[in-house]
């Protein structure tokens, strides 16, 4: 199998954290790729040219996350990272978590990737908005958060980790809770071999 990634993606990040956590590390080649690219290797596998991108071993090529780690976690099914139907709270977390991390993801690409004159100060806004409710929510329920790798976690903290590129997403002063959580579970080695580039 291979997993194409770069390491600027939170998404492939939580993919490589997982393939850590599932022990899969010899069965799964790592290639970093560039994208928004058109000469990108990726295009010869993914016509969508988004990481990660899994070229798995019985020939299929998939995309997105939440399915990537899914199939991966049928791999090592005695590890349980992914929510199943009877962990209606860990499938509510990895709905909240998937909507954190995407809001962060435009609100940062919008600082980064766009000049002044072209970001929309709306969207910025609603995204910033939506981040400091979420985070609210997250240190509310702190102590229902526990150390275990779970995809809602990872995601949770790889959201989190983005603060090295948004300096706008200053959030440890005002959630201690939520911060005594993420230093403790971004202490593990999975998370420290993944950490993102500023």
């Amino acid at each position: 199998m291979k997993l194409f990634y770069t390491e600027r993606s939170q998404y492939a990040r939580i993919v490589r954290v997982a393939i850590i956590e599932l022990n899969l590390s010899d069965r799964v080649e790592l290639q970093k790729v560039t994208v928004r690219d058109r000469n990108s290797e990726l295009l010869n596998y993914n016509p969508t040219g988004k990481v990660p991108t899994l070229a798995t071993d019985d020939g299929f090529i998939l995309s997105e996350t939440r399915i990537i780690v899914s199939y991966l976690n049928r791999l090592n099914p005695e590890i349980k990272i992914v929510a199943d139907d009877s962990d209606g709270f860990s499938q509510q977390l990895e709905g909240i978590t998937t909507a954190f991390i995407d809001g962060i993801s435009i609100w940062a690409r919008e600082r980064i990737l766009r000049d002044e004159s072209e970001q929309s100060p709306k969207v910025i806004e609603l995204e910033r908005s939506r981040a400091l409710r979420i985070l609210d929510y997250f240190e509310k329920i702190s102590e229902k958060l526990d150390q275990t790798p779970k995809l809602a976690h990872i995601t949770l903290a790889s959201a989190l980790g983005l603060e090295i590129r948004l300096p706008e997403l200053q959030w440890r002063h005002n959630y201690p809770q939520l911060a005594q959580w993420y230093d403790e579970f971004s202490g593990r080695p999975s998370l420290q071999l993944t950490k993102p580039e500023s």
